[in-house]
């Protein structure tokens, strides 16, 4: 019941050019096998203005969260793929398993441990890879409709194209563990999964933040981007707390820790939005080294 009432303390580190500040964020991420993005203030503009929103954070956030998910149960299902890929090769060698071929199929079990069989050649269905099309991958109703055509035109997208070759098996097997790790994957639910290492554990390094804020005393130096203030006001949501919709589904950044970084030569902190500073209450100054 508490744990909901436990937010995470963001933290803004100030500090010169290569004194640690980014290793220090990828280490802390690196603790917890959590999902960690780094990007650069510069790189957004304010909605409305032409370039990237601040919503795309998450949405890269997340595309991290996928790979790391699929990734982790890659590395627990990689043993039953092999057994089950060790099989498949026995059906192509010995046949069906029967009581009958029981004894010859476990000598070809012997000799494939072995690597007796390395040069034998089996025939091996290898899916072939579909053309990438370029698409504006910042839009997430773009991917969604280019996913749907994609799986329109493949029958439903449960099946890949495959052409079958004849490989020796010690090609062959590797091939096979990743057709069956591809299998035992389609019963995992990776999106749940991803989503929740986002929510729980995500953590966000945004570094630059002093480029996107202009000195408060006197016009003379104001920002030559229009839309920089206008980003700052952008990371207040999210930062606070607000729900992105992503290509993967909807995800919450109420517990995802944010970590701002600036080296502030040109301004100082308390030039930023109060807002966010705020929303940024623990400041860690760092020394140069």
């Amino acid at each position: 019941e508490i744990r909901k009432e436990v937010t995470p303390r963001n933290v803004l580190l100030v500090g010169p050019t290569g004194c640690g500040k980014t290793e220090v964020a990828r280490r802390m991420a690196m603790m917890n096998d959590a999902p960690f993005l780094k990007v650069e203030a510069t790189k957004f503009t304010e909605v409305g203005y032409h370039g990237r929103d601040v919503d795309q954070i998450i949405r890269d956030l997340m595309d991290v969260s996928m790979q790391l998910a699929k990734k982790k149960h890659t590395e627990q299902l990689r043993d039953q793929a092999e057994k089950l890929a060790e099989e498949r090769i026995l059906d192509i060698l010995a046949g069906p398993n029967s009581d009958t071929a029981a004894r010859g199929r476990e000598s070809f079990r012997d000799m494939l441990r072995q690597g007796l069989l390395d040069d034998q050649e089996i025939d091996v269905d290898v899916p072939t890879k579909p053309a990438q099309s370029d698409i504006d991958q910042s839009n997430p109703q773009i991917v969604a409709m280019s996913d749907l055509m994609q799986r329109l035109t493949t029958g439903g997208g449960k099946k890949a194209q495959s052409e079958r070759k004849k490989l020796p098996i010690s090609e062959a097997k590797s091939i096979i563990v990743e057709s069956e790790l591809e299998s035992l994957l389609e019963n995992v639910d990776l999106k749940k999964s991803a989503v929740a290492a986002v929510e729980e554990s995500g953590v966000v390094f945004i570094d630059e933040i002093d480029k996107i804020c202009s000195p408060r005393e006197g016009f003379s130096s104001r920002s030559a981007d229009a839309s920089a203030e206008g980003v700052q006001r952008d990371l207040l949501p999210l930062i606070e707390g607000t729900t992105i919709n992503t290509k993967h589904g909807n995800v919450n950044t109420d517990y995802i820790l944010f970590i701002a970084s600036g080296a502030f030569h040109a301004v100082k902190v308390s030039d930023l939005l109060p807002e966010l500073q705020g929303r940024l209450p623990i400041r860690v100054e760092l020394a140069g080294l």
